[in-house]
């Protein structure tokens, strides 16, 4: 067992991926004067690794607000890929990439991060994956008029990728409630399917590579499932 102590208050890790070496990478959230994202990483034994950034964790700010770290991805290269929110006039996704060393890849958005708002309202990545050619996908949920599942395709320098829904964002609504992604998943053939609620039930929806939904899954791209008593959950 290991505990680690960040930033000398309360810590939250959200997500662990497992580096081709065997190392672990651990990201969350700190608290200091305001929530930042998290990371650390750790040898095989458990130890912290003192080669990754410093003393083997490191904290990051998006614009001086709250920031919640929810997901990482680790890329073939071994980049490190984090997920969440971050607070400007609202939560709006957040993602950021690291080097392999620990310090944020500069090569990536600006200055290794980028923030992205769908509608004004509160916005917020809960799941990241990457595809093989290097693009990023950020699963959540887009806040309207009613909460929505929202996807969205960064190009490998950060950028929005336009071949996804035109812009690189989408939305979909289930029937008019309260929808959240949590997870994401890419198929080889390169469908991306989220997974998440939908008015309290589970619900799935599956999205062809330019971002329409797939019809071949359930008609319309879509399913919901209630539980076995018939009701939400």
């Amino acid at each position: 067992m290991t505990v680690t102590n960040i930033s000398g208050s309360a810590d939250n890790g959200q997500a662990l991926a497992i580096q081709a070496d065997g190392k672990l990478v651990m990201a969350g959230t700190t608290i200091g004067i305001n929530r930042d994202f998290a990371v650390a990483r750790y040898n095989p034994d458990g130890s912290l690794d003192t080669g990754f950034a410093d003393q083997g964790k490191t904290t990051t700010d998006f614009a001086g607000g709250n920031d919640w770290c929810l997901s990482i991805a680790i890329q073939a290269d071994g980049k490190i890929v984090l997920a969440g929110g971050a607070m400007g006039t609202s939560y709006d996704f957040a993602v950021a990439r690291y080097n392999p060393d620990g310090s944020l890849d500069t090569s990536f958005g600006e200055d290794g991060k980028v923030v992205t708002d769908f509608t004004g309202n509160s916005d917020l990545g809960r799941a990241v994956a990457l595809q093989v050619d290097g693009k990023i996908v950020v699963a959540g949920y887009s806040d309207g008029t009613t909460s929505d599942f929202a996807v969205v395709r960064y190009n490998p320098d950060g950028s929005l990728d336009t071949s996804l829904d035109e812009d690189g964002m989408l939305a979909t609504d289930f029937a008019g409630g309260n929808d959240d992604a949590h997870a994401v998943a890419l198929h080889p053939e390169g469908d991306i399917l989220v997974a998440g609620s939908a008015s309290y039930y589970f619900a799935v929806a599956r999205y062809n590579p330019d971002g329409s939904l797939d019809p071949s899954f359930s008609d319309d791209g879509k399913v919901t499932t209630l539980s076995v008593l018939g009701g939400g959950f």
